[in-house]
Formats: C-alpha cells, structure tokens, sequence
C-alpha cells in the first residue's frame, strides 16, 4: 500500500477551492499528465458521480467514482475498472481566514502484482508529483498562472 498527505495553503478563501477542486472538469489544468476530464454520469460531484480522466501515460483512460462529499469540505473518489494501481483520493478544504485555506490531498493506492515490490518508490514519486501539483493549483488559484 501506498499513502501520501500534502498540505498547501492558498491565499483564495475556502469556498473558492473547494468548488474549484470538486469540478474534475479542472484537474487538467493543474495536474501534470492528465489530459482531459469528463463527467460521465448525470451527477456531478455528488456520491455515486462517475468520470474520466485520460492520462498521457500511455493514452491511458482511468474511470473515477466519487465516494464521500462533505459540501465545501472535502470530496472523495476512488478509481474503478482497470487503474494501473487502484486508488482513492480525499481532497479537503479548511478555512484559515476569510481569504486564505488549507489544502489538504490524501492518496492511498494499492499496487498490483509486481508493482507491490516497488512500493517505496512509487510512494516517493506520488508524493513528488502531488507536492509539484499542489504547488501548481496554488498558483492556479491565486491567479499567479
């Protein structure tokens, strides 16, 4: 198993994140390799929501389905199908002042097959990748991109 907790903060008050992480829609602006997303149920970012995000690793198409909302809080999904390594994700907003939040992201996957033997360095390049995200949605949000 592999978990990684980042933590950001972001000068954008916590309802103006939140919205912004919620809609998947986004993720491609701010997550390297992720090509595009798109909802693929009739809910979007309610439990039982469905989506896909194609990736350019290897034109890989992942399908998500949103496990848990807490409504300007936090938002969960796991992957579903045939994920390179199975994942759940929990991204949470917390209020610091009327204009500034922390970010908090959450990844917990399970490597399958041989992958489980390297799961030191799959936990050390998630976190690398999710810190240089994070960073990017920062600057994202606070308008400096």
């Amino acid at each position: 198993m592999i978990e990684v907790n980042v933590v950001t903060e972001v000068d954008v008050p916590a309802e103006v994140a939140f919205a912004y992480l919620a809609d998947v829609t986004n993720n491609s602006e701010w997550q390297h390799g992720v090509r595009s997303t798109r909802w693929t149920s009739s809910l979007r970012g309610e439990v039982g929501a469905t989506y896909d995000q194609s990736l350019d690793y290897r034109n890989q198409v992942t399908s998500y389905r949103v496990t848990a909302v807490d409504p300007g809080k936090s938002i969960s999904v796991e992957s579903v199908g045939e994920a390179t390594i199975p994942t759940m994700v929990t991204r949470a907003v917390e209020p610091r002042t009327a204009d500034s939040c922390t970010v908090r992201v959450t990844i917990v996957g399970h490597p399958r097959g041989l992958r489980r033997l390297a799961h030191r360095a799959i936990t050390k390049a998630v976190r690398r990748a999710t810190e240089v995200d994070y960073t990017v949605l920062k600057r994202k949000l606070e308008g400096e991109d």
